[in-house]
């Protein structure tokens, strides 16, 4: 099988997933995030819809068989979205367990590649906390985007990325592993925005 030399993984996985992230960062729920004129409802409101997706992928990622074979100490974070919804007099829609089976098909490569969407979720939200605290003022909660990333967390991530992923084909399992959690959060952003439009009508 083809060889990749080191860092060629993480550039593979930008390259494959760039549409699919770019999609998902410019829906109207993500991108007001970094909006000067966010309100209290609003940033309610986006937490509220990334609930249900972010607990189904955090799911998938820290309940699989893989990441107890994969040695990884994954900090979980969907307690400080609900946590944030909560002061936000926002309930926290997570769906119920038998909806997110904890190790869908597609295998270890695969696997690796939600990992990436999910962790990767973690850079950016420095940014998004500044904003939000911007915008709302610093007693904003902010537990969910204002979470640090443990030293050295990244390099380590990024360096077993490329031993795991380093053959062709795991590459290419992963990349599809991880355009589908893409997808599968634009989707649930989509359905709830389609929940909100029904209720407004009535």
């Amino acid at each position: 099988m083809t060889r990749y030399q080191r860092g060629r993984v993480h550039q593979a996985l930008r390259r494959g997933t760039a549409a699919a992230h770019k999609a998902l960062d410019h829906h109207r729920l993500m991108q007001r995030l970094t909006s000067s004129d966010l309100t209290r409802e609003q940033y309610a409101e986006s937490l509220a819809a990334m609930c249900r997706p972010h607990a189904r992928l955090e799911r998938w990622v820290h309940e699989s068989r893989h990441h107890f074979e994969s040695g990884l100490e994954l900090s979980p974070r969907l307690e400080r979205l609900e946590a944030d919804l909560f002061e936000l007099g926002q309930p926290a829609p997570v769906p119920p367990a038998s909806q997110t089976p904890p190790d869908p098909s597609g295998g270890r490569a695969a696997w690796w590649g939600r990992v990436y969407v999910l962790e990767g979720s973690r850079h950016g939200s420095a940014v998004i906390a500044r904003c939000i605290h911007s915008s709302l003022g610093d007693t904003a909660p902010c537990r969910f985007f204002g979470e640090a990333m443990v030293p050295g967390a990244s390099r380590t991530l990024l360096a077993m990325l490329e031993r795991e992923l380093e053959d062709h084909d795991a590459l290419e399992q992963a990349v599809v592993g991880a355009r589908e959690a893409f997808a599968i959060y634009q989707a649930e952003l989509e359905t709830f925005d389609s929940r909100k439009d029904a209720v407004e009508m009535r």
